[in-house]
This record gives C-alpha cells, structure tokens and sequence, in this order.
C-alpha cells in the first residue's frame, strides 16, 4: 500500500510499496482508532472555527477602519477618532492571534491526516480533515496571487493538496479543481481582457481586470515618474501597461510591449 506522510506547510509524499503501517488485530482496534481520529476531527473543528471568527473580526475591523479613514480627518467626529485608533491597536493583536491559531490547525491536521491518510483512507474523518485542508490551500494560494502575482507558484500549491485525493482515490475537493482552472486562466493576459483596461483606471482596478503582474515584472522609471507592469502572453512575448506613479493611474498600454521575448510568469 501507500504510505504517507502528511508534512504542515510543506506537504511531502513517501510512496513506500508493500509496506504497512501497525497491525491491527481486530475489530476493536480500528474501531479505537477511528475513535482517536474522531476526537482530533472534533479539536481540529473547534481550533478551525476560533479562526474562521478571528478572520471575521479581523476583517469587520479593517473595514470600519477603511471607512473612518475615508473621512476627511478634519470631518471625523471625536468618537471616530477614538474608535480608528482603538482598532489600530487592536488589530495587530487579532492578527498575531489569527496565525498563532492558524499554526495550530495546520499541525492538527498534520496530525491526523499523518494516520489517516496511511492507515484510514476512507474514513469520513480523513475527508473531513483534507477537505479542511484543501480550503486552507486555497486561501494560501490566493494570498500568493494578491501578493506577487505567481500564479504558478499557487497552482502548484493546489495541485500538492491535489495530489493527496489522487493517492487515496477519493474524488478531488471541486474547489480546487475550479481555483486551479481560474488561475490556469489568468497566468496569461488575453486581448478580451487587455482591452477592457481603460485610461484613468487604479492598479487595483486593473488588476482586477487583467490580473496581478507577476512582481519581478513590475519596472519603475523615476525620472519619468513611470510604473510599468508587464503581462505574459500565451502566444509569447509581453503586453505592458503604464501608470504614473504620483497618481496611481494607469494612463496608456501596449499589446506589443515585448513581441518576441517570454517574461517570467
């Protein structure tokens, strides 16, 4: 059979044929240990679901920031004042909190996914936990995109929570399949895409409708005062959009910034 072993963070197969991992000697025995994977399912899920709240507290609290600093700080009332700077403090602690909490859900599942992906394949707490698993990849990968725009360094990431479904035969959590297809999509600018982007837009803006430019191909000009990110094509070479960068807004682009030359993606 197949043995695994379930790394946190860095997931790490060991294909050993014909080996098996403990004996059990009857009923009993997998029954205790489908009973032990159960009891780590229910830790796993109270630790999950004290994240999930800290994200959603974390969030709420980076959105009424964002509002309050949308005033004019002339305009804010002396209770917003208050409350922008008791978020500022606070929000700091919520996300320290949030990856401490994370760290512990990633070594839970280590933990039992270890065991069960080895010794319980099929058991309802191994899908249970790699489902779990699989979304934490997803977030992962997407923070990946939104940070440095390496699509492939994401996919490769879903694909190694992938391949753990694949080696078990269990079918492969849907949400996977999709996100890998999205960012297989946007690894590449398309003309569709290329010419929705308009004068006048913000980098958010524009990543939004042709992607996040993968870092290494984001150049700046400071004596023109000029930001240009490159986007990889399919059929090779590069299309680039320009921004100023004292405004933040794009202001031209060209399909064929770069006809021959393949940039890094």
């Amino acid at each position: 059979m197949k043995s695994i072993r379930f790394l946190s963070f860095f997931l790490v197969f060991a294909v050993l044929t014909g080996l098996t991992l403990g004996c059990n000697s009857g009923p009993s025995d997998e029954e205790l240990a489908l009973g032990q994977l159960h009891e780590q399912l229910d830790t796993i899920n109270q630790t999950y679901q004290e994240l999930q709240s800290l994200r959603t507290e974390i969030a709420t609290a980076k959105a009424t920031s964002a509002e309050i600093e949308a005033i004019s700080e002339k305009k804010r009332t002396d209770e917003q004042k208050i409350q922008l700077e008791a978020l500022g403090a606070k929000l700091p602690e919520l996300e320290t909190r949030s990856e401490t909490v994370y760290e512990d859900v990633q070594a839970q599942l280590a933990e039992l996914l270890t065991v069960g992906l080895n010794d319980h394949p099929q058991s309802t707490e191994t899908a249970e936990a790699l489902r779990i698993y699989s979304d934490e990849a997803i977030i992962v990968a997407a923070d990946i995109v939104i940070k440095s725009g390496d699509y492939k360094k994401a996919i490769d990431h879903l694909a190694g929570a992938k391949s753990y479904y694949t080696a078990i035969e269990l079918p492969v959590h849907p949400a996977i399949e999709e996100q890998i297809a999205t960012f297989e999509d946007w690894r590449n600018i398309t003309r569709e895409r290329f010419d929705a982007v308009t004068k006048g837009m913000t980098m958010d803006e524009v990543k939004a409708t042709v992607g996040v430019p993968y870092y290494a191909n984001i150049q700046d000009d400071e004596k023109r005062g000029v930001q240009t990110w490159l986007y990889k094509r399919e059929e090779g070479g590069a299309a680039a959009i320009y921004f100023k960068i004292k405004t933040g807004k794009m202001y031209s682009a060209n399909w064929d910034a770069v006809k021959t030359r393949v940039v890094t993606d």
